[in-house]
């Protein structure tokens, strides 16, 4: 018998697929912040390209938000990576 895609809704959320992006995603985010704000020269704006880095977190950071309420795709192959092959 095989898993329906959904996920199992009772699988608790640190075993749900995403998380990893999630906590990255904000790793990510913060640290490229705090680089940001503390890099800064005096009399410098904060109009710099290194808010592409943040800008990577929080797309991280909503894939992984999603992926672990969503919960397996359709292409997702239980014994890891995905399976392509008509079924």
């Amino acid at each position: 018998m095989t898993q329906q895609p959904g996920g199992n809704p009772k699988k608790p959320i640190l075993k749900r697929r995403g998380v990893g992006l999630v906590v990255t995603g904000i790793l990510v985010m913060i640290l490229f912040g705090i680089y940001i704000i503390v890099g800064k020269s005096p009399g410098e704006g904060l109009a710099t390209p290194v808010w592409l880095g943040v800008a990577l977190g929080l797309i991280m950071t909503g894939f992984g938000v999603y992926r672990a309420l969503a919960g397996p795709g359709a292409l997702d192959n239980p014994q890891g990576g995905t399976n392509n092959e008509p079924m």
